[in-house]
């Protein structure tokens, strides 16, 4: 089901017919060209679509046979309908869904704007004249929010990627870039998540999981907790909010102390009550006779209640650890999150921790993001350098002249594999770099250089989180995280290539 190629920015008859010239119409012109140029990027755009339409489908047909074994109507089938989807499952026609071009001029806006769910995005949206004659041209309206998202979240991490090799490829048609110079550095990102406390964790994890356990009555599974259970977990909440507020107070480390202690005594009883309503959950799961969609939403619930429990012994072990012991958590055994599991601490030079992520991106010499990756945890800098240079070559194609990175990045094996690829500099900034590099070499000016011209891709970073909200992610878990990076990489390439044309339009005028 590919969508054809369709330019839908040209002007439409209004009182005002011109298309608009900022920023926004010109990112999405270029969408539109790459798109003409490389007709695959909306066949894979269909192809994901595809993909998630399917195991939708696929989901309402197995909760169609579970109801025809039962001899069940549900609405939309006929109980006399054969099995054969088992075998052969198809998209039948149905109902028009949105151009996999108007997918793509969605991606770029979330890209450019840097996320949908804030309403100063959506009025931006809701009032954008570029957008109006899109929709006009294509003869649609305004699809709803939660069309949007979901049409844009159904494109896979992969298509984004193409885009961006597409994009590397557009910069080498034109000779915008030779990508013959790289430099790598990475930043620290924002989860959508709020700062963790001890205290903090403790009550979100025991209510969450507690509520949870309610919402399983709603699929046939009830369970009874002791009545005692409101009263532990509203106390657990008031003693939460003592803490936060005795902060700064005299006395307030004793205070913090004794209110910790008696917040860890309730919230060791409302786990372990919180357990043994799980065990009886998953029993229940087993005589549990329903549709399979239903099915899965239930073990779903029991999954996360089970990760929540264990994960509230962890918070209160590293609580008791902090206050009555005395000892440091070490980052890799703290809960930090409560929205997002793949977050982690990030800490970055002398800056304040953020809780988040930690992406490695690359810059060419003219300003292109030619890689941008995601490693789980706080990972060190070092130890991804081969990933996201790796990243890079096999995205250009092309073995550069200079590679530089800052002093984190410094590793000598790393090093030498890549002189052995013939690169004639593989430059360190830094103490520890010029520990590993040869004096003659780190004094040269090839090196001397590359060290000078690694500023360019702080300046680009800069660029990425004040226009492109890089400095923090709407969405939550590593590859939806992923994927928001990727389309923010995806709108500053486009404006990187009409920059360049510009520059050089200037000085060929010149």
């Amino acid at each position: 089901m590919t969508t054809a190629t369709v330019m839908p920015l040209r002007p439409v008859r209004k009182l005002i017919p011109l298309i608009p010239d900022t920023d926004l119409s010109r990112l999405i012109a270029e969408g539109y060209a790459l798109a003409a140029a490389e007709p695959l990027i909306l066949e894979m755009i269909d192809r994901d679509r595809d993909t998630y339409a399917l195991a939708k489908k696929k989901a309402r047909l197995e909760d169609h046979a579970w109801a025809m074994a039962r001899g069940i109507a549900l609405n939309g089938f006929d109980v006399t309908e054969d099995k054969s989807w088992a075998t052969d499952l198809e998209l039948a026609p149905g109902r028009p869904r949105m151009p996999a071009i108007l997918v793509l001029t969605f991606i770029l806006c979330r890209g450019y704007y840097g996320g949908f769910k804030n309403r100063e995005t959506a009025t931006m949206l809701a009032e954008s004249r570029t957008l109006e004659i899109v929709l006009a041209n294509l003869g649609l309206r305004m699809p709803g929010a939660s069309t949007i998202i979901e049409n844009g979240n159904a494109v896979r991490p992969a298509t984004l990627e193409f885009i961006v090799d597409a994009q590397i490829r557009q910069a080498l048609r034109e000779a915008l870039d030779d990508f013959k110079k790289l430099t790598f550095d990475s930043t620290k990102v924002e989860a959508n998540s709020t700062f963790p406390t001890d205290s903090g964790l403790i009550m979100g994890l025991a209510v969450r999981a507690e509520h949870m356990l309610r919402l399983l009555a709603d699929h046939g599974i009830t369970l009874r907790l002791p009545a005692a259970m409101d009263e532990i977990l509203k106390t657990i909440k008031v003693l939460h909010k003592e803490i936060q507020l005795s902060s700064g107070k005299k006395n307030s480390a004793k205070r913090r102390a004794k209110l910790y202690r008696r917040q860890m005594r309730m919230a060791r009883t409302a786990r372990k009550e919180l357990a043994k309503a799980h065990e009886r959950a998953e029993t229940k799961l087993s005589k549990l006779n329903v549709q399979p969609s239903k099915r899965l939403a239930v073990m779903t619930l029991i999954e996360w209640i089970d990760v929540d429990v264990k994960n509230l012994a962890i918070a209160i072990t590293n609580a008791d650890k902090r206050i009555n012991r005395n000892e440091k958590v070490p980052a890799r055994e703290k809960i930090v999150s409560l929205s997002d599991q793949d977050a982690a601490m990030i800490v970055k030079g002398e800056r304040e921790p953020v809780v988040g992520y930690k992406p490695q991106i690359g810059r060419s010499e003219n300003g292109f993001v030619t890689a941008i990756i995601v490693p789980a945890g706080n990972a060190a800098d070092s130890g991804q350098l081969r990933t996201v240079v790796d990243a890079a070559l096999k995205r250009t194609g092309i073995i550069p002249t200079v590679l530089s990175f800052d002093d984190g990045y410094t590793n000598a094996a790393d090093r030498a594999y890549y002189l052995g690829l013939k690169i004639d500099v593989v430059s360190f900034s830094g103490s520890k770099g010029k520990n590993i590099i040869p004096s003659a070499e780190y004094d040269s000016q090839p090196y001397k250089d590359a060290r000078n011209d690694r500023s360019a891709i702080e300046s680009m970073m800069f660029t990425l989180k004040h226009n492109h909200d890089l400095d923090r992610v709407m969405r939550r878990g590593i590859d939806n995280v992923r994927s928001e990076l990727l389309e923010k990489a995806i709108a500053y390439n486009f404006r990187r290539l009409i920059t360049l044309r510009q520059r050089r339009k200037l000085k060929t005028a010149a």
